[in-house]
Protein backbone atom coordinates (compact mmCIF):
# COMPACT_ATOMS: atom_id res chain seq x y z
CA UNK A 1 0.00 0.00 0.00
CA UNK A 2 1.33 3.04 -1.10
CA UNK A 3 0.70 6.74 0.56
CA UNK A 4 -1.60 7.94 -2.11
CA UNK A 5 -3.76 5.08 -1.01
CA UNK A 6 -3.30 5.69 2.39
CA UNK A 7 -4.49 8.97 2.49
CA UNK A 8 -7.50 7.78 0.19
CA UNK A 9 -8.47 5.57 2.77
CA UNK A 10 -8.22 8.12 5.07
CA UNK A 11 -9.89 10.54 3.08
CA UNK A 12 -12.69 8.16 3.06
CA UNK A 13 -12.90 7.32 6.49
CA UNK A 14 -13.11 11.17 7.35
CA UNK A 15 -15.71 11.77 4.85
CA UNK A 16 -17.63 8.93 6.71
CA UNK A 17 -17.63 10.16 10.01
CA UNK A 18 -18.20 13.26 9.35
CA UNK A 19 -21.56 12.27 7.57
CA UNK A 20 -22.09 10.19 10.76
CA UNK A 21 -21.61 12.94 12.61
CA UNK A 22 -23.89 15.60 10.89
CA UNK A 23 -26.19 12.75 10.81
CA UNK A 24 -26.71 12.46 14.64
CA UNK A 25 -26.13 16.39 14.90
CA UNK A 26 -29.66 16.36 13.11
CA UNK A 27 -30.97 13.70 14.66
CA UNK A 28 -30.07 15.22 18.10
CA UNK A 29 -31.62 18.78 17.13
CA UNK A 30 -34.95 16.49 15.96
CA UNK A 31 -35.28 15.19 19.78
CA UNK A 32 -34.36 18.48 21.27
CA UNK A 33 -37.33 20.18 19.60
CA UNK A 34 -39.79 17.56 19.95
CA UNK A 35 -39.17 17.63 23.49
CA UNK A 36 -39.34 21.26 23.49
CA UNK A 37 -42.84 21.01 21.49
CA UNK A 38 -43.94 18.38 24.23
CA UNK A 39 -42.60 20.83 26.88
CA UNK A 40 -44.52 23.58 25.27
CA UNK A 41 -48.30 21.54 25.00
CA UNK A 42 -47.09 20.69 28.82
CA UNK A 43 -47.51 23.68 29.58
CA UNK A 44 -50.57 25.29 27.59
CA UNK A 45 -52.27 21.98 28.92
CA UNK A 46 -51.39 22.59 32.61
CA UNK A 47 -51.24 26.33 32.14
CA UNK A 48 -54.97 26.94 30.73
CA UNK A 49 -57.07 26.34 33.40
CA UNK A 50 -55.07 27.69 35.87
CA UNK A 51 -54.89 31.07 33.66
CA UNK A 52 -59.12 30.80 33.61
CA UNK A 53 -59.32 30.10 36.74
CA UNK A 54 -57.09 32.62 37.89
CA UNK A 55 -58.77 35.14 36.11
CA UNK A 56 -62.45 34.11 37.67
CA UNK A 57 -60.86 33.83 41.16
CA UNK A 58 -59.79 37.92 40.47
CA UNK A 59 -62.87 38.82 39.43
CA UNK A 60 -64.78 36.93 42.65
CA UNK A 61 -62.26 38.52 44.96
CA UNK A 62 -62.58 41.77 43.12
CA UNK A 63 -66.05 42.02 43.90
CA UNK A 64 -65.51 40.43 47.60
CA UNK A 65 -63.31 43.42 48.07
CA UNK A 66 -66.01 46.14 46.02
CA UNK A 67 -69.09 44.84 48.26
CA UNK A 68 -67.17 45.18 51.59
CA UNK A 69 -66.25 48.59 50.23
CA UNK A 70 -69.63 49.77 49.14
CA UNK A 71 -70.48 48.84 52.79
CA UNK A 72 -68.05 50.61 54.85
CA UNK A 73 -68.86 54.03 52.41
CA UNK A 74 -72.49 53.15 53.47
CA UNK A 75 -71.73 53.41 56.84
CA UNK A 76 -69.47 56.63 56.52
CA UNK A 77 -71.84 58.32 54.41
CA UNK A 78 -74.40 57.66 57.78
CA UNK A 79 -72.23 58.21 59.72
CA UNK A 80 -71.12 62.00 58.25
CA UNK A 81 -75.49 62.25 57.97
CA UNK A 82 -75.93 61.56 61.52
CA UNK A 83 -72.88 64.47 62.67
CA UNK A 84 -74.36 66.99 60.08
CA UNK A 85 -77.86 66.60 61.21
CA UNK A 86 -76.03 67.40 64.98
CA UNK A 87 -74.18 70.28 63.74
CA UNK A 88 -70.97 68.94 64.65
CA UNK A 89 -68.84 67.51 62.30
CA UNK A 90 -65.83 67.53 64.15
CA UNK A 91 -67.50 64.66 66.33
CA UNK A 92 -67.06 66.35 69.55
CA UNK A 93 -67.23 69.16 71.99
CA UNK A 94 -66.76 72.71 70.18
CA UNK A 95 -63.78 74.32 71.02
CA UNK A 96 -64.46 77.41 69.09
CA UNK A 97 -67.44 79.41 68.19
CA UNK A 98 -68.61 82.69 67.65
CA UNK A 99 -72.16 82.28 69.04
CA UNK A 100 -71.28 81.74 72.71
CA UNK A 101 -74.89 80.43 73.26
CA UNK A 102 -74.15 76.94 71.34
CA UNK A 103 -70.74 76.47 73.43
CA UNK A 104 -70.38 74.68 76.15
CA UNK A 105 -69.35 76.42 79.76
CA UNK A 106 -69.47 79.57 77.50
CA UNK A 107 -66.61 78.95 75.37
CA UNK A 108 -63.43 80.66 77.04
CA UNK A 109 -61.88 81.18 73.41
CA UNK A 110 -63.61 83.66 71.58
CA UNK A 111 -63.72 86.04 75.13
CA UNK A 112 -59.52 85.28 75.15
CA UNK A 113 -59.32 86.29 71.38
CA UNK A 114 -61.47 89.41 72.34
CA UNK A 115 -59.38 90.49 74.85
CA UNK A 116 -56.34 89.99 72.96
CA UNK A 117 -57.87 91.66 69.59
CA UNK A 118 -58.36 94.56 72.29
CA UNK A 119 -55.05 94.91 73.90
CA UNK A 120 -53.23 95.35 70.64
CA UNK A 121 -55.54 97.51 69.31
CA UNK A 122 -54.77 99.91 72.87
CA UNK A 123 -50.69 99.14 72.19
CA UNK A 124 -51.32 100.58 68.45
CA UNK A 125 -53.46 103.85 70.01
CA UNK A 126 -50.87 104.38 72.79
CA UNK A 127 -47.68 103.76 70.14
CA UNK A 128 -49.31 106.38 68.02
CA UNK A 129 -49.75 108.84 70.75
CA UNK A 130 -46.40 108.69 72.06
CA UNK A 131 -44.88 109.01 68.38
CA UNK A 132 -46.63 112.06 67.54
CA UNK A 133 -45.14 113.33 71.04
Amino acid sequence: MDDRELLDAINSLKGSVEARATAATAAVERATGLVDRIKDNIAYILGLPAAITGAFSFMWDSSADEAALSYQVAQLEEAVADLKAEGDLLGGAKNFTLDLSGAPGGSLTPILTGLALLAVVAALFWYQARRKR
